[in-house]
């Protein structure tokens, strides 16, 4: 891990004087006040009246002028009408690229049995107006391009993570809130966030980003935008700004969620993305020709499952283990609490290719006798990327990490 990201992230997670017994030499600028940010945020509700409340929230300042969010509100009993009757875990819901707080989206949440909360992070209100505090909105030239002239601290991902961060601060105050048993998920740019949010915010117990990853220098839509700056402006977004600066020190179990063929977030960075993550807290599905959008990503039950496994002791999602790659044959141990459906090895021969030009063949793979070891004949000549696939009889699917084939490499 690079020394610069892993003084940013220090300087983001601790309290001033916290390093040990002297100071970070030449610490960068902070971002984030983590420890002030763990404070309920002011609230004006805006309709309780509906199983779905709305309200707005105090987020973080911006161009010096304080700001407010719109957000989406429920939990199990106000969806279903009742008075309240426990505590629920709770789970924070970050749209992507053109996406705002999604009543539909909370709901969904509410009736799985969480407390869940959905705000816009284009400074918009419910019907899509532009609030007068509203921050700035999600345009690719406040995302990316005003990094060129502007504050780190007005550039759109500081604000929205902000507005993350607080919208958790809300949740935990909450007293039909489990203050132990918090996740978040993200779509798109929405995934983008959660990776950072679910980093830089140790409260998180378990993250699932949904398409969105880090190296977005290296993304086939994202990257072009970046070569737009200065190179040391490029420089200095990728290193305050990407994701790969915060996830070597988070400390979520991570649920990574993407398609085989998604132009934004290809299989090169996405590998390299869940790579920063310790093997052990990290589970990988890839969904093969999974569609982009809001509707697409939400609608995995892997994601359901996954946060019952890790905050309610849920069965969990099939577990897989390192792949061995033989001279003619790969190989993998697994484990699956419930019994396996199906396996499958998927690949392509076209690295050279856009992501969504991409052909990929399946091949069905063997299952040793002890039923903890998946085998397929095949030679790193015949592919260039592939993953295993197991799908248990749930219907929920998990994927080995990506592995190369002769003559190209994931690095």
């Amino acid at each position: 891990m690079k020394k610069q990201h892993y003084l940013i992230l220090l300087n983001l997670l601790l309290p001033a004087g916290a390093h040990g017994q002297q100071p970070l030499a030449d610490p960068p600028k902070l971002l984030w006040d983590v420890e002030a940010l763990a404070a309920a945020p002011q609230v004006q509700w805006l309709d309780t009246t509906q199983g779905v409340h709305s309200l707005l929230y105090a987020s973080v300042p911006y161009q010096g002028k304080d700001t407010e969010v719109f957000a989406c509100y429920s939990n199990p009993d106000l969806i279903r009408g009742r008075k309240s009757s426990g505590t629920y875990p709770g789970v924070v819901l970050v749209h992507g690229g053109g996406g705002k707080a999604y009543q539909q989206w909370v709901e969904k949440w509410a009736r799985a049995g969480y407390a869940a909360i959905a705000m816009d992070l284009a400074g918009k209100d419910g019907q899509g107006n532009r609030l007068a505090r509203g921050g700035p909105d999600q345009t690719d030239k406040n995302k990316i391009g005003y990094i060129e002239t502007g504050a780190l601290r007005d550039v759109w991902t500081c604000h929205a993570v902000g507005s993350i961060l607080l919208a958790h601060s809300f949740l935990l105050n909450r007293p039909e809130v489990n203050r132990e048993k918090t996740a978040i998920t993200g779509i798109s740019w929405g995934g983008y966030l959660t990776c950072i949010a679910a980093s830089a915010d140790p409260r998180f117990k378990a993250a699932a980003p949904v398409y969105g990853c880090g190296y977005y220098d290296e993304s086939e839509v994202f990257g072009p935008l970046l070569d737009k700056l200065r190179p040391e402006k490029k420089k200095e977004w990728m290193t305050y700004f990407d994701p790969s600066s915060y996830l070597p020190l988070s400390r979520a179990k991570f649920l990574f969620l993407n398609g085989n063929k998604d132009r934004h977030y290809n299989v090169v960075p996405y590998a390299r993305t869940y790579g920063l993550v310790p093997f052990s807290s990290r589970v990988i599905s890839i969904k093969p020709d999974m569609k982009h959008s809001h509707e697409h990503g939400w609608e995995p039950g892997e994601i359901l499952a996954f946060f019952e496994s890790v905050l309610n002791g849920g069965t969990p999602l099939p577990s897989c283990g390192k792949v061995r790659i033989g001279h003619k044959e790969i190989e993998m141990d697994f484990k699956s609490e419930a019994p396996l459906k199906k396996a499958v090895f998927y690949y392509t021969r076209d690295a050279s290719l856009p992501s969504t030009q991409r052909q990929w063949f399946s091949k069905e793979v063997a299952v040793n006798s002890t039923g903890q070891q998946l085998q397929c004949s095949i030679s790193l000549s015949d592919f260039s990327y592939g993953f295993f696939l197991l799908e248990d009889e749930r219907g929920l699917s998990v994927s080995s990490e990506f592995i190369a084939g002769e003559g190209v490499t994931l690095n």
